[in-house]
């Protein structure tokens, strides 16, 4: 037996394992594009678009190179020049100053001695007295200065200054000198502030004259002087930042390759006919149009760890959400069907038509047979599972998420066969009105935003109306319910509900009354009323049993006055179990077997335990066991089993105390939610406290019904008597 079960997990695991893999394989053949066998120089076959939006490398990397090659080079401020130019200038004054305070003199012709033959000369009498003076200056001569001037600027400072401009420094009042020494010292400092290279130099020195001429009311001519010692005296104060000048480059490279180029999705790579380049085959490759024998794992990988994802997601909400909704292996093999139908026609349709995944499908059908919320968020895991297959379209995952919610919410009200139509209409609807929206939103053209409405719109009615027309062959493989079986399940003719109203009428009537009682509690807190009025009509089918050893289908004497406590006990306690075979045979949903298996919970049969106790207290029997009188069944598992045990405790409890008032029926009704709260019966039922409060107050008005005063008809027999 152990091995036997090992064995079968085993297989159950090596089946999951492969069916992932099969997944995984599917999506991948399903999402990569079309590839083609294409080499550099031939000339394409194909118009090739791009089946995604991609950088384009090569043009990115020129226009990267260009920016940096466009950035200027980063010159800094030097403080050092500044420094060097001002001791310039101040040099250049000193020489200036130096030459002006003692300027050369020139150098004096020497007197050739006298001519004694010169009679002129002997006759000139000499006049003693000039020997005693001291000899006569001679005058400064400006050129000499300005030769000084000259010489000592090329000498110390380099400087080539014209005769002129060396003249007018020679030949100048003192104050005029010093006016252009104040002029230049101050303009000097007011250049040497700013960045200035070459050109900035230039100008500078071109707008700082133009404002001192502009302020000269005197002597004007001396601008033009400044400006040309300024020329000569002032250098550039920049100085080149390498490591400065890289970053700049570096970042205007980066920013281009941050905001790369891009070939957006659809553009046309190749043309039909023209030839294909290493830098066009190296696109197509990045692109995977090349068929070049390689298996793309990272694909594989990315597809794998979203189908992992996925699952987690699945199983964590499956198991701590909604894990009564899957009972036996019948409800995973109709939930893994739902979602496989639609996920291998996506995988087969996805590529040509990526508006038309039929998600829709699993939407209804999970509603349908499970519950509205496991709809919802199933459909949205199979959603991104079919996402990479319509090549990531973002227009699919919006119509697909809008109409997959509509169809899971009109789904889950529908009652009546006729409520399919509005199902259909409803997710064809939202389906064209989204993609419609979207069409106006991204400026399409009205020829494209036709073609993609009609497609999403037959997607959607195509989807409900396959689903639909499935659900008897889900009902036949799986065993499932759906609002159509139930609805059937409901009819008086079914073959167990005519065998209860003829074998146990009273059970028949006790069961009505229990669905008239179940219905409006679970209206009143959401949960399905046709679910549990029909689970209400089949609840107590074990009794078919032994349908006179029920006190409600006896007549006349009771047969457990002459049983054992333990042995009548036996019987009470056996037809929940007794039912679930029934039902079984009779193919009843698993919903109503659970329904028939839970309404009892393992609540204690009172009647005959007390009845053991007190024969045990007279002697004639051993003590009683307690757990011998109760039963022995799962506690009520969703919010229609729960109401479907209180619905039938009260009823019952109604019968056998013969109350008529509304205050004694909620004092009862209270007794025995209390009574099934203490035992722990509602603890998995999903009832909150507010749940329980409604359901009392439906209750309350269905029995208000039973309590309504008649009028009091007199006797009308004489009214009947012949005439006389």
């Amino acid at each position: 037996m152990k091995l036997s079960r090992r064995f079968k997990r085993a297989l159950w695991g090596l089946v999951l394992i492969v069916l992932f893999f099969a997944v995984v394989m599917t999506v991948y053949y399903a999402s990569i594009p079309q590839r083609y066998a294409i080499a550099p120089g031939d000339a394409s076959p194909y118009d090739l678009t791009a089946p995604r939006s991609i950088r384009d490398r090569q043009e990115t990397d020129l226009r990267a190179a260009v920016a940096a090659a466009a950035v200027s080079d980063v010159m800094l401020r030097s403080e050092q020049i500044v420094s060097e130019v001002r001791q310039r200038v101040d040099h250049f004054f000193l020489i200036l100053d130096e030459v002006r305070e003692d300027p050369p003199l020139p150098t004096p012709t020497p007197t050739p001695p006298p001519d004694f033959n010169d009679e002129e000369t002997v006759a000139d009498p000499v006049d003693e007295t000039d020997e005693l003076d001291e000899p006569a200056q001679p005058p400064v001569n400006p050129n000499i200065v300005a030769e000084e001037i000259q010489l000592r600027l090329d000498d110390e400072l380099q400087i080539i200054m014209n005769q002129e401009d060396a003249l007018s420094f020679a030949m100048i009042s003192d104050d005029r000198y010093n006016s252009i020494k104040g002029h230049i010292q101050s303009l000097t400092n007011l250049i040497m502030a700013q960045t200035v290279d070459q050109s900035g130099l230039r100008n500078a020195i071109s707008e700082k004259i133009d404002a001192l001429e502009d302020s000269m009311a005197y002597f004007r001519e001396d601008a033009s002087l400044i400006e040309r010692s300024l020329a000569q005296l002032l250098r550039p104060n920049v100085v080149f930042d390498h490591v400065a000048t890289e970053n700049a480059r570096q970042a205007a490279y980066d920013t281009v390759q941050n905001n790369p180029v891009m070939i957006e999705k659809g553009s046309r790579i190749v043309s039909l006919g023209e030839i294909v380049t290493d830098e066009t085959y190296t696109l197509l490759l990045e692109l995977s149009l090349i068929d070049d024998g390689s298996f793309d794992y990272q694909h594989f990988t990315g597809i794998m760890l979203l189908l992992l994802l996925l699952l987690v997601i699945a199983w964590f909400y499956l198991s701590n959400y909604d894990h009564e909704l899957l009972m036996n292996r019948n409800d995973y093999g109709a939930l893994l069907l739902a979602l496989l139908i639609p996920f291998l026609v996506s995988a087969y349709i996805g590529r040509q038509l990526p508006l038309a995944p039929p998600i829709y499908f699993a939407a209804v059908l999970i509603a349908v047979y499970f519950s509205f919320r496991a709809s919802v968020i199933l459909s949205f895991l199979l959603i991104a599972l079919v996402f990479p297959i319509t090549n990531f379209d973002p227009v699919f995952l919006i119509v697909a998420i809008s109409g997959s919610i509509v169809a899971a919410l009109f789904t889950k009200g529908i009652i009546r066969k006729d409520n399919y139509a509005i199902i259909i209409l409803a997710t064809a609807g939202i389906n064209f009105l989204v993609t419609f929206s979207l069409g106006l939103l991204q400026k399409d053209s009205w020829t494209n935003i036709s073609i993609n409405c009609a497609y999403t719109a037959f997607s959607g009615a195509l989807s409900v109306i396959a689903a639909i027309g499935i659900m008897p062959l889900f009902e036949m493989l799986f065993n499932t319910v759906s609002p159509l079986r139930l609805i059937e399940l409901s009819q008086p003719g079914h073959p167990l509900l005519r065998r209860l109203f003829v074998e146990a009428p009273g059970t028949s009537q006790h069961s009505m009354m229990v669905a008239n009682l179940s219905d409006a509690a679970a209206s009143a807190v959401g949960a399905n009323p046709l679910l549990a009025r029909v689970g209400s009509y089949y609840h107590d089918i074990g009794k078919l049993e032994n349908p006179h050893l029920f006190i409600e289908n006896q007549e006349g004497e009771n047969p457990h006055d002459h049983m054992m406590p333990e042995q009548s006990a036996k019987i009470i306690l056996a037809h929940p179990d007794a039912g679930l075979r029934i039902g079984r045979r009779y193919r009843l949903p698993s919903a109503i077997l659970r329904i028939i298996h839970e309404h009892h919970g393992s609540t204690s049969q009172a009647y005959f335990y007390h009845k053991a106790k007190k024969m045990a207290q007279d002697g004639s029997m051993p003590e009683p066991l307690a757990d011998d009188y109760r039963y022995h069944c799962p506690i009520p598992s969703s919010r229609e089993s729960a109401i479907v045990m209180l619905a039938d405790s009260l009823e019952a409890a109604m019968k056998s105390s013969n109350i008529s008032t509304m205050n004694e029926t909620e004092e009862l009704l209270r007794k025995i939610i209390k009574t099934k709260t203490d035992q722990d019966q509602l603890a998995e039922s999903g009832l909150s406290f507010r749940d329980l409060q409604l359901i009392i107050k439906a209750f309350m008005q269905v029995f208000a019904g039973h309590f309504h005063e008649r009028i009091a008809y007199p006797d009308d027999r004489s009214s009947r008597q012949p005439a006389k």
